[in-house]
């Protein structure tokens, strides 16, 4: 009985380290998650402005602190969105076929959070691939489902 025991442990302790490794390997804890909640506010802002009458602020919307937002499609390359942050993007945006729009908000140079757009409407007049707004100047004003920067 003793002998089967240890067999068992062994066989628990070989089973909790393998998947262990499994999981300390295949860890990617330097990217970012997408804020799902700012992209829920961004979405549903966009499809009741113009019922509301009402613009689309950013800074409404979020709810830290920004200076600068960039805008950008998902399958804008990882590397072109890094070289106009100036720093390595490390954002993972992993259901790209809902969104048609990433923004990225930055503050004084640094991350703070990204965001998609899951709406059906779309961003027009907005520089391509990459646009970048300051803070004051991330108000959309929205007509037939297109949002244009003001």
């Amino acid at each position: 009985m003793g002998k089967a025991l240890i067999a068992v442990g062994t066989f628990l302790v070989l089973c909790f380290a393998i998947l262990g490794g499994i999981i300390f390997f295949t860890r990617d804890e330097d990217t970012f998650a997408v804020d799902a909640l700012l992209a829920e506010r961004l979405s549903r802002a966009v499809a009741e402005a113009e019922q509301r009458g009402e613009d689309v602020d950013l800074r409404m919307l979020a709810d830290f602190d920004f200076d600068r937002v960039l805008i950008y499609a998902p399958d804008t390359p990882r590397a072109e969105v890094s070289r106009a942050l100036g720093f390595e993007f490390k954002g993972e945006l992993r259901y790209t076929a809902e969104s048609s729009e990433v923004f990225v908000f930055t503050q004084r140079g640094r991350f703070v959070r990204f965001a998609d757009y899951r709406g059906r409407g779309r961003f027009a007049g907005l520089q391509r691939p990459i646009a970048e707004l300051s803070a004051g100047d991330a108000v959309f004003r929205v007509r037939d489902l297109v949002a244009r920067p003001i």
